[in-house]
């Protein structure tokens, strides 16, 4: 049936009430998130059930799309993000941190090339970044992307970010200080 959420998203100040038709649930990372076809936004959106603070069940039926599939749907998602895109994504992985890439199951679409440095180079196709972003900078200095440059781009932005928080504030004389 469908359906009214309230719903607050992450950046919002105030909750905002929403016409869907939900599809399903997923489980992603300790939380749970509905599935749905967004009325007021035109698109299927993932909402987070915790940030829901109220939902109306109306009489009114809609007719779930025959081709929606929600394991297809999350296909080429690295998490719970989905996009409309087909990104190649390229990492090199250095050796500290091989072993690790080469034991976990990390994408479908996921295929590992081992290089004569004995680093591993990690390719698969996703439809959004922002989950893989956040993984792969938990890998820190031993995580470098190849493509695409959106991704290369927007790791080295917030390296600059995370760098300028810890660079030195300049030495500040006061009055009593000068000579």
């Amino acid at each position: 049936r469908q359906s009214i959420l309230v719903y607050q998203s992450q950046p919002a100040t105030e909750p905002v009430e929403y016409e869907i038709n939900p599809f399903g649930l997923a489980y992603h990372k300790g939380s749970l998130y509905l599935v749905a076809h967004s009325r007021s936004h035109g698109e299927i959106r993932h909402f987070k059930i915790d940030r829901a603070t109220e939902v109306e069940v109306t009489d009114l039926p809609f007719k779930m799309p025959a081709e929606f599939d929600l394991e297809a749907h999350f296909a080429k998602s690295f998490g719970v993000y989905a996009g409309a895109g087909a990104l190649d994504i390229r990492v090199r992985f250095l050796p500290p941190v091989t072993r690790y890439i080469r034991e976990g199951r990390w994408h479908a679409s996921q295929r590992l090339v081992d290089q004569p440095d004995g680093s591993l180079i990690l390719e698969m196709q996703l439809s959004a970044l922002e989950e893989i972003q956040s993984w792969l900078l938990s890998f820190g200095r031993h995580a470098i992307v190849l493509e695409p440059q959106s991704l290369r781009q927007a790791i080295q932005n917030e390296a600059a970010s995370m760098l300028a928080h810890y660079q030195p504030e300049p030495m500040k004389l006061d009055a009593q200080n000068a000579d």
